[in-house]
């Protein structure tokens, strides 16, 4: 029996202007983005909600979660959430992929969430003009719209609320 991905209400407010962090190199009015990959495709997610990228570790997996859930990890004296980005988005994990992962810890709303990736990218800047909706009907709480920059589609993923 198959599972839908689950859905996370994702507000539809436009996305805020980044701020400048003390020794960002972002040009005023562009938007950071870190770029993750999920087999061929770059997913990027503001580069404001991160607090650093770790290797995967072994997670405590919790009885009775959803299957995008892998349970949760200690990170340095804070108990955090790991989600299987795959699983949230409904891809299957080819074993190729799979193998090399990393963990993208994610910082919002003073809540810690640790996002299991294929491979971290790179940091793509972005401008309001490469922002695009997502065609009309399509809906995914974790996906929020699409960048296109140069010859890159980004889509862009938004943690939600």
């Amino acid at each position: 029996m198959a599972t839908t991905p689950p859905t996370v209400p994702v507000p539809h407010e436009p996305l805020p202007a980044a701020p400048t962090p003390a020794g960002a190199t972002a040009p005023l009015g562009r938007i950071e983005l870190l770029c993750l990959q999920l087999d061929d495709q770059l997913y990027g997610l503001p580069l404001q909600l991160i607090q650093e990228l770790r290797p995967l570790q072994a997670a405590l997996p919790l009885p009775g979660q959803d299957s995008a859930a892998l349970g949760v990890m200690n990170l340095r004296g804070q108990v955090i959430t790991l989600l299987d980005l795959r699983r949230l988005l409904g891809l299957p994990c080819a074993a190729d992929a799979c193998r090399q992962r990393a963990v993208v810890v994610l910082v919002q709303q003073n809540r810690h969430l640790g996002l299991v990736v294929d491979a971290v990218v790179d940091v793509l800047q972005a401008r309001p003009e490469d922002f695009r909706s997502l065609p009309p009907g399509f809906s995914h709480g974790w996906l929020r719209g699409l960048v296109l920059a140069g010859d890159r589609q980004v889509l862009l993923l938004h943690p939600g609320a």
